[in-house]
């Protein structure tokens, strides 16, 4: 299922992803095709997606990456404002937008990437989302050393930025406790388990809430129809410019690395009345 082809408005998205990137793999076509059609889009990234880099020219350059992956679904390029954001539960969140664009905003909390098995790496202190989930740890570490994050914080900063956007659609990463064909990343998971619990208060209606099925989605059809296609890819390759990892020549080269080109021809997003939502965390 695609977003835009849901009977609910698209009139402003509020967007929880695991790592830069999430947003333009798996909730594309549907952000493009809405900031397209003049729409908004708040955009909100856990981790620093810095692969056991910690504070890096590799994150840093994915940073850069979003924004440029961004400016190509808006249609303009130009500079971006950043200002500190600071919560009710005492997190600061650093906020960018394009300047004169008031439609678009991306929120970084830069907290480390937990790696493909869940456990971090040892240049972040073996912090993650998942240990924090499961009570392994009782808080979380940024990248940066600046700040300590639990659980609660995370929860609660999800429930203010839904206050703060007035949303009409949300999209996150799909939970855990229910994956429909497979292993996804631990932090795909762990995301959409602490938006779910959001959900599960009631404080985010459960009918306005989408989960993005992650890299399980390979084992589905592709539904992307060619033109849109061509579209997630140019935006894709803006980004991927700035990552090291993926980065090829050319738009179309991207549907041959590993695991995104399955991904980037598929899009799947489910409602929160389907995934059996449990409040576990």
């Amino acid at each position: 299922m695609a977003l835009t082809d849901d009977e609910r408005s698209i009139e402003t998205i509020a967007m929880f992803w695991a790592h830069y990137d999430d947003d333009l793999v798996f909730a594309n076509p549907t952000l493009l095709r809405a900031l397209a059609e003049g729409h908004r889009a708040h955009t909100f990234f856990f981790t620093g997606s810095d692969a056991g880099k910690g504070v890096s020219e590799y994150a840093e350059g994915r940073e850069r990456g979003i924004r440029a992956a961004y400016d190509t679904m808006r249609g303009a390029a130009g500079p971006w404002s950043d200002e500190t954001l600071v919560l009710a539960n005492g997190l600061f969140l650093t906020v960018t937008r394009p300047d004169g664009d008031d439609r678009i905003s991306l929120s970084f909390l830069r907290l480390p990437d937990g790696g493909l098995r869940g456990g971090g790496y040892a240049a972040t202190g073996w912090h993650s989302l998942p240990k924090v989930l499961n009570g392994e740890l009782s808080e979380i570490r940024t990248i940066d050393d600046r700040q300590s994050v639990t659980l609660d914080q995370l929860h609660s900063t999800v429930a203010e930025l839904v206050a703060l956007h007035k949303p009409t659609i949300v999209i996150t990463n799909y939970p855990g406790f229910e994956d429909p064909d497979g292993d996804d990343h631990p932090d795909h998971q762990t995301v959409g388990r602490v938006v779910s619990a959001v959900v599960e208060t009631g404080i985010i209606p459960a009918d306005m809430v989408r989960y993005a099925i992650g890299y399980p989605s390979a084992r589905r059809p592709a539904n992307i129809d060619p033109e849109l296609l061509d579209r997630k890819l140019t935006v894709f390759a803006a980004y991927g410019a700035n990552d090291p990892v993926v980065t090829r020549p050319e738009a179309r080269d991207y549907l041959g690395v590993r695991g995104f080109g399955e991904w980037l021809q598929r899009e799947y997003l489910v409602p929160h009345s389907e995934i059996g939502a449990r409040a576990e965390g």
